[in-house]
């Protein structure tokens, strides 16, 4: 049976029309985060990504691996996947993260992005976690991206003392704490690295609406374009407790 937030990808699948806005309407959020997984990818890996959505990364990621399988439980995000980006050197899949029935194991490396939070409890987040485990090789990569509630906390403080409202978390999404998923992830990781993206956070979620006010926010503005250019270049770990997700880049037992 479908949830809400599987209801709520299937129709984003059919309803938005501009390909890199589909998966997150933060479409330079999005552009951070890939150019940083990008950074990984080697063109001898065979790779897995997890919730791959309508295939937007699938065509960056693949141009930099030899091959990649990329999966998403929504069926109408397989579709328009296929249709639009085809498949080359990548199949597009509809599976299940709890429960994968077409997925063979031994990858190289996992990409998952922003999943887990689509998943129910901790326990489903668990058993996501053991399954992608049994399908990554010994000593193969896991990158990780998800959201927390840690940066959503850090940025509300200094948001209700400019005297602007919180960022509220999308309720259908479930959010833990840094802590307690890396807790999860060390039963069968060694976590190598982790990233943030804290600068772009502070920038568009603070700084911005500062600037035109809070009502008048947009997730695709000229802001968001130029703090993108400004958080590459420059992303302190002093601002690391403002990102609302965080990476790891992580190394199978």
């Amino acid at each position: 049976m479908k949830t809400k937030t599987n209801i709520h990808w299937d129709k984003r699948a059919v309803s938005i029309k501009k390909e890199m806005a589909v998966n997150i309407p933060d479409i330079h959020q999005r552009g951070l985060e890939n150019s940083i997984i990008c950074s990984y990818l080697r063109k001898s890996m065979r790779v897995l990504e997890v919730g791959c959505g309508n295939g937007y990364s699938t065509d960056v990621f693949r141009g930099l691996v030899q091959y990649i399988d990329a999966f998403d439980f929504s069926e109408n995000m397989i579709k328009r996947a296929r249709r639009v980006f085809g498949e080359t050197n990548n199949r597009f899949i509809v599976d299940d993260v709890l429960k994968p029935k077409h997925l063979s194991g031994d990858y190289d490396l996992i990409i998952c992005v922003r999943v887990l939070i689509n998943l129910r409890n901790p326990r489903e987040q668990k058993k996501a976690l053991y399954n992608l485990s049994r399908l990554v090789r010994k000593k193969g990569l896991f990158i990780l991206v998800e959201g927390f509630k840690d940066g959503f906390l850090a940025l509300n403080k200094i948001r209700q003392k400019a005297g602007m409202p919180p960022v509220e978390p999308a309720r259908i999404n479930f959010y833990t704490f840094v802590d307690d998923l890396k807790l999860l992830l060390e039963q069968n990781f060694n976590i190598k690295e982790d990233f943030h993206l804290g600068s772009y956070d502070f920038l568009t979620r603070f700084v911005y609406p500062c600037l035109v006010g809070p009502g008048a926010v947009k997730h695709d503005s000229e802001f968001h374009e130029k703090f993108q250019q400004l958080a590459g270049a420059y992303n302190p770990d002093s601002l690391k407790q403002f990102s609302r997700i965080r990476g790891f880049v992580m190394q199978k037992k």
